[in-house]
């Protein structure tokens, strides 16, 4: 039985899942087994495990040195924060965009609500700001834990039921050929599975953050625990939106439709066929809370990242929260600014927010990787992370480089 300690360490790895399980599972998992059945499944398997080191060195840094990975990227310079604080701006910027327009087409598609999705996006956006500006990592954390929870029992439930269904082949024949689109879909696929590459960041600040709510911190083996099943999590239920794919709307001859409210339709279907009308509001509910925690726990971690980037390249602590909300709410209107351009295409948007992850991926999971070999020797030895673990790390970074590589050839050539 789980100790006391351990169930009170709980909470930065199911805030790292709650970040994930958005845009990555419920739409590119879900499309990726629509369209091409079991065809990719690998490539969700193989991206969770080539990562999977970058994405644990930042609660291992954290609990091990008290520091998140931003205070271990300044160590080594200006450039990592600068590129960081970029990578943030950039991609991040868009991603927060697409949560903001997946959860409002599920708003919309579950409560009927006849408001236009800009309309809806903006009461998402004002809503998640209002609770983490007034609530803060604690009631994030509780929040969060609920939810995962009840989404997680239900979409595995789901996925049992339809497993008859699936076409149990590697490729189908009814899948598409691998051709250069095919291919590109497959980077963006893979960009934000389990999601993108700053998570870990994420994770880092969370570690640090929950230790200061606790008042004490925990010891390195439950926060890495803690860690392992919020990450493992994540890749089963990534696993999970692929077969209900697979096995309604594959099966089903049925094509991803190109509308956040349409698709976020097309996902209550698949819950509706596994399980029955009954199932719907449930199921509903449960993905609607779900994206407000997804949105919750990934702005938490891009806002939190960007003030500790200020920090360390000010050299000074920030005080109140008012670096916090400023920087929260200059981000959403910004958000908001960009699905004013970019509402016309939901898959291209997506895809193309998931192909910056792909891209930046590499560089961070280096920064990380290197972070980490640096303070290795101020750790006690049984906190260090194992020998092979950092050959694993070593071995992703160099698949997640020449896979970059190959997909800025296949953009440009």
């Amino acid at each position: 039985m789980a100790s006391p300690k351990f169930l009170r360490a709980l909470g930065p790895g199911l805030l790292f899942a709650g970040a994930a399980v958005g845009t990555s599972h419920l739409v590119q998992s879900t499309r990726a087994g629509a369209v091409f059945g079991l065809g990719l499944l690998a490539v969700v398997v193989l991206a969770n495990i080539i990562k999977y080191p970058a994405f644990r060195f930042g609660a291992h840094y954290a609990a091990a040195t008290g520091r998140s990975l931003v205070a271990g990227y300044r160590d080594m310079g200006w450039l990592p924060p600068v590129l960081l604080g970029a990578i943030l701006i950039l991609a991040d910027g868009f991603a927060v965009a697409a949560l903001s327009l997946v959860t409002a087409g599920i708003v919309k598609t579950v409560l009927g609500v006849g408001l236009p999705l800009l309309s809806l996006v903006a009461i998402v956006m004002a809503l998640v700001a209002a609770f983490l500006i007034f609530g803060g990592y604690h009631w994030l954390d509780r929040v969060n834990k609920f939810f995962m929870i009840l989404l997680a029992i239900s979409t595995i439930i789901a996925t049992l039921s339809v497993l008859p269904r699936i076409e149990w082949v590697l490729y189908p024949a009814t899948a598409p050929a691998l051709d250069i689109k095919a291919l590109l879909f497959v980077a963006a696929l893979a960009g934000w599975m389990p999601t993108a590459m700053e998570s870990s960041i994420f994770a880092s600040l969370w570690t640090v953050e929950k230790a200061k709510d606790e008042g004490a911190k925990a010891p390195v083996s439950d926060v890495l625990a803690d860690f392992d099943i919020g990450y493992w999590g994540t890749a089963i239920l990534a696993v999970c939106f692929l077969l209900l794919g697979a096995g309604i709307m594959h099966s089903g001859g049925i094509e991803p439709v190109d509308s956040a409210p349409a698709f976020a339709a097309q996902i209550m279907g698949l819950y509706r066929e596994a399980l029955g009308d009954w199932a719907v509001p449930v199921i509903g509910v449960a993905a609607m809370s779900v994206m407000f925690t997804t949105c919750l726990a990934a702005f938490d971690g891009m806002i939190r990242s960007l003030v500790a980037v200020g920090e360390e390249l000010k050299g000074e602590p920030v005080s109140g929260r008012m670096p916090y909300a400023g920087t929260l709410i200059v981000v959403l209107i910004a958000a908001y600014l960009l699905l004013t351009f970019f509402l016309g295409s939901f898959k291209a948007f997506v895809d193309f927010v998931t192909s910056l992850a792909f891209v930046t991926a590499p560089l961070l999971a280096f920064f990380n990787h290197r972070v980490m070999v640096r303070a290795i020797p101020d750790m006690p030895e049984e906190q260090r992370p194992a020998g092979y673990m950092m050959a694993w790390s070593v071995t992703g970074i160099v698949i997640l480089v020449s896979f970059a590589l190959l997909y800025l050839y296949l953009v440009f050539s």
